[in-house]
């Protein structure tokens, strides 16, 4: 099948890399290959361009470059944050966090909670928004981190974030506020310090860039163990010769992306919207937290009587590519731990579908991918 005749709608999973962001990559490649901790001419290039990307990619979130370290990924960053400042300290210390989290933070709290630490998992309701009065009773004099995502990536649904950094702030002013903010940063625009959010997970490819390349923002006046051990390399955080090409790809894509936000947004929660209302007027379902603040781009969908794995199938050999949540948990069909936490109905749990649209969605996908999953819809029936 040609690509240009498939129809992907899985951009929360990753995006397609932007032509900006692979010829920047390319250039930095062919010119500035050198290890940018060098002494000599080519390694000073690329030092330049590192330091230019970091300094760019800073501005986009009103941060300053020392506050930005380069990761392998929003994994990373994530692990980096939630596990290594618990090192050093007593079990006394505690966490919170939500059970709606990516599973890079999940895993990271159990990890925490197998060396014997308290493990807040705060609970959401139905439409998926944190349970804030659960929260605040979980924040004490003991609480080293809260962590709290922007966005969740399987239903798109916003956290008040501004509201339990706040909360956080009021109890213990020494807690770590982090936010796992990877999918949130594909159609909206961030100022951390604004929103409190005192540290946070980035990713490359989830808005055009490379995969394999993202970021720690740290604010300053915080400090956190290395993960990674060896060399000095990233302000001494973060051992390991650093992915240069990746960081120039990244800043070109975030460039272009910042650049075209708005009208992309616009775009994006149009074809999405007539999507969404063109299957509710022809198909029994529920879109998930339709009624609470979502990000633009995801739509996740409960179909009545329709096995997600079956449509999913079906869709993809009719030429659309969706998924059924996180490509991270991906494997075995199971239920979503996201829908678990909003207390979905067993008998229907197992059938829902993420639709997420992105930078490249054309006027006219939203009506285009409504008639496909209808015409498949109805050749299971």
């Amino acid at each position: 099948m040609n690509k240009n005749d498939y129809i992907y709608l899985d951009h929360a999973a990753t995006t397609p890399m932007r032509e900006v962001a692979f010829e920047a990559y390319k250039k930095t490649e062919m010119d500035a290959y050198a290890n940018s901790s060098g002494g000599h001419a080519l390694s000073r290039k690329a030092k330049n361009i590192l330091e230019d990307s970091r300094e760019f990619i800073a501005s986009c979130f009103s941060a300053a470059p020392n506050e930005i370290t380069f990761t392998s990924g929003g994994t990373e960053a994530d692990n980096w944050i939630i596990k290594t400042p618990y090192i050093d300290k007593d079990t006394t210390a505690e966490l919170t966090t939500t059970q709606i989290e990516h599973e890079a933070v999940l895993a990271s709290a159990e990890n925490i909670h197998s060396k014997g630490f308290n493990v807040n998992f705060v609970s959401c309701d139905g439409e998926g928004i944190t349970n804030i009065d659960e929260f605040r009773k979980s924040i004490n004099s003991n609480t080293l981190i809260a962590s709290v995502m922007y966005a969740n990536n399987e239903t798109g649904v916003v956290q008040p974030i501004q509201e339990m950094s706040k909360i956080v702030k009021d109890i213990n002013p020494n807690t770590l506020f982090h936010s796992d903010v990877v999918q949130a940063v594909a159609t909206k625009k961030l100022n951390f310090h604004n929103l409190g959010i005192e540290s946070a997970a980035i990713s490359g490819h989830k808005i055009g860039g490379p995969k394999g390349i993202g970021v720690m923002f740290l604010k300053t006046g915080y400090k956190i163990p290395s993960f990674l051990h060896g060399g000095k390399q990233e302000l001494e955080r973060r051992a390991g010769t650093v992915n240069v090409s990746g960081v120039a790809g990244l800043a070109a894509a975030l460039k272009e992306q910042q650049n075209n936000l708005d009208k992309d947004v616009e775009l994006i929660e149009n074809e999405k919207t007539i999507f969404e209302n063109n299957l509710k007027e022809n198909i029994e379902l529920r879109v998930v937290g339709e009624n609470v603040e979502r990000l633009c781009h995801i739509s996740n969908i409960q179909f009545k009587d329709i096995n997600s794995e079956t449509l999913m199938v079906a869709l993809d050999l009719n030429g659309m590519g969706v998924s059924r949540g996180s490509a991270c948990a991906s494997g075995a069909q199971k239920p979503s731990h996201v829908l678990k936490a909003m207390k979905v109905d067993e008998q229907v749990i197992n059938n829902h579908l993420r639709f997420s649209f992105g930078w490249n969605t054309q006027k006219g996908d939203g009506l285009k991918c409504a008639e496909i999953v209808k015409k498949t819809i109805k050749e299971l029936s």
